[in-house]
This record gives structure tokens, C-alpha cells and sequence, in this order.
């Protein structure tokens, strides 16, 4: 592809946005990218709370704690090729989520810190996300994937039972190092174990 080509908006996405996002791959972090991530996740608070919505707020992610938790292999990125540093898109996987889900008794991994940057919204990047990060908790031979969202937020829950997951009930999180509440929803999927997941006659869904 010539250059200039390249550098040539895409179609549907954002004024500014000159590469396709689902020709781009989602990878394991590295710890690089912690302050990408952590810009990611500053840009949509600040996004967010210019439109009254207090769901997330900047400086809740430290970019040294990323950066240990990229260290143990919990975050998954998608980068912007021409800016290898930023990170357009993230999702962090772990293997409990006491303040949200307390002791559970069957194995599951938690998807938390699903970002995607504001110019590729509607791009299904997100979709992809929590498959590659479903992937790899069925990878590890657990057969649940968990997550919560922001109870009041109407566009989550949909967009996450679209995904075939089911609430598990909302409590309440008090933001660590943040004065300040949000209630979420748990919700849940079953996976095949080293699979996809699971359909409603039991085989493997396609990825």
C-alpha cells in the first residue's frame, strides 16, 4: 500500500483515524505500555465526566501498579502502528475479584479495565476484546468469565448480555484510593475449558 494511501482517514471511523482497527491485533502487554494504558483510561474519564457521567475518574490507574500487573500477565493491548505507544484499546484478565465477587468456590477469571479509544467506537473492538480475554481464562482451564459494569450505565448491561452474560446481582465498590462509591453488576458466562464459549447446545461458539 503506497504511503500516502495509508495515511488516508479511514471511511468509517473518526476524523484522524487512518488505520482499520480489526486489522490490528490484540496482544500480551508489555510493560511499555503501562503508560498507555493508563492515558487510555485518563482520556475516557476525563471524556466521561464532561458529560456528567461519574463512572470512571482520572488518576484511578497508577501507571506503576500497570506496570506489575502487565509484569504478571493480566493486561492484553492494541496499539496504534504508527504510534507503537499508544494504546488504543485494553482489557486486563485475573483470577479473583475480592471487593466485587468476595471468595468464590469454582474457578473463573475477572475481565476488568475494558478501554477502547473514543475514534473507534463502533468499530466492535470491544467485542473483541472480551473474546481474546475469554480466550485466555479457557485457555487456563477455568470455565467461568466474569465481569461487572456500572449499574447506571444503560448501555453496558445490553452490550454485555449481547455477549451471552447473565447479572449475578449489583453490590457496591468504593473506588480504591478514590473518595467515591459506584454500584455494578456482576455478570457472568460459561466457557468450554481450552475452548470458546459455550452455546446453548453445548458446543464451542465460533471465535
Amino acid at each position: 500500500m503506497p504511503a500516502d494511501d495509508a495515511a488516508r482517514p479511514v471511511p468509517h471511523l473518526a476524523p484522524g483515524v487512518t488505520v482499520d482497527p480489526s486489522t490490528l491485533e490484540i496482544l500480551p502487554a508489555e510493560p511499555h505500555h503501562a503508560r498507555g494504558v493508563v492515558e487510555l483510561r485518563d482520556a475516557l474519564a476525563r471524556w466521561m465526566q464532561a458529560r456528567g457521567i461519574d463512572q470512571w475518574r482520572e488518576g484511578e490507574f497508577a501507571q506503576q501498579h500497570v506496570e506489575q500487573e502487565i509484569t504478571r500477565g493480566e493486561w492484553w493491548v492494541m496499539t496504534d502502528p504508527r504510534e507503537p505507544e499508544r494504546v488504543l484499546a485494553s482489557v486486563r484478565v485475573t483470577w479473583e475479584d475480592l471487593p466485587i465477587w468476595g471468595e468464590q468456590p469454582e474457578p473463573a477469571g475477572y475481565i476488568h479495565g475494558v478501554a477502547v479509544d473514543r475514534a473507534l467506537r463502533g468499530t466492535g473492538t470491544g467485542t473483541r476484546l472480551i473474546r481474546v480475554a475469554e480466550r485466555a481464562i479457557a485457555a487456563s482451564g477455568r470455565s467461568i468469565s466474569r465481569l461487572d459494569c456500572d449499574e447506571s450505565n444503560p448501555v453496558l448491561e445490553p452490550f454485555y448480555a449481547g455477549l451471552g452474560y447473565t447479572p449475578r446481582g449489583a453490590v457496591d465498590f468504593d473506588v480504591p484510593g478514590m473518595d467515591y462509591r459506584v454500584r455494578v453488576l456482576r455478570m457472568e458466562r460459561t466457557l468450554r475449558p481450552g475452548g470458546g464459549p459455550v452455546t446453548k447446545h453445548g458446543a464451542s461458539a465460533p471465535r
